[in-house]
């Protein structure tokens, strides 16, 4: 394994596990206490073996730039062609809150999610975009998937999953990041979330708790 893939494996397992915190922020107090300790310890370890690696290793700033993913810092940049045939970049929706949501049509957790994600979109358009990026498919099939269910939050297409696997080390989906209006990133959800879920970790972005 190569120096870039460890420090990126290493920083994404850091960032999706403070994001895996904030959708089971429900559950009750002492299951929430017994959670955050675990969750600080894990964060700890792999804090400590992110450091290591860049101790351990001779690696220049143009390196870490091309695969660092942390919390706080500038969310890469993409763009792709919408289900409209327009460009679409992140950088396009600087000002409002961003949740890019990597799926695909034969994912049946990304089906279950689908229709909290048009709820959540249409009742927070003035402050929240919904970015829908299929990884993988051809444009007919998403088509048919996104008219069928009647979704009407922005559609990306990441036909060679370039965007998807070396930007931003989706392994499984869906995968959700949330995007601050700065164009930074706030935060990662491995998993498919449910309404509540959605509205809690948006709400805490809103009033600056996260």
């Amino acid at each position: 394994m190569n120096k870039k893939s460890i420090i990126a494996i290493s920083i994404l397992a850091l960032m999706l596990i403070v994001g895996i915190y904030y959708t089971v922020n429900d559950n009750d107090n002492n299951d929430n206490e017994k959670t955050s300790k675990e969750e600080e310890a894990l964060i700890d370890e792999n804090t400590e073996k992110s450091e290591s690696v860049s101790e351990d290793e001779d690696i220049e700033e143009e390196d870490i730039e091309e695969v660092l993913l942390e919390k706080g810092k500038p969310a890469p940049d993409f763009t792709l062609k919408t289900l409209n045939g327009e460009d679409a970049s992140l950088s396009d929706y600087k000002g409002k809150i961003v949740l890019i949501n990597f799926w695909a049509t034969w994912c049946k957790y990304c089906d279950e999610e689908m229709p909290d994600l048009e709820k959540l979109y249409n009742e927070n358009k003035d402050d929240l975009v919904v970015l829908a990026v299929d990884v993988g498919e051809e444009e007919e099939k998403v088509r048919d998937y996104i008219e069928k269910g009647g979704y009407t939050f922005p559609v990306l297409l990441d036909k060679n999953s370039s965007i998807a696997q070396k930007n931003y080390y989706v392994s499984a989906y869906p995968t959700s990041y949330f995007i601050d209006e700065d164009g930074n990133l706030i935060g990662a959800v491995a998993g498919m979330m449910t309404y509540p879920q959605m509205t809690q970790i948006l709400e805490q972005i809103k009033s600056g708790e996260i």
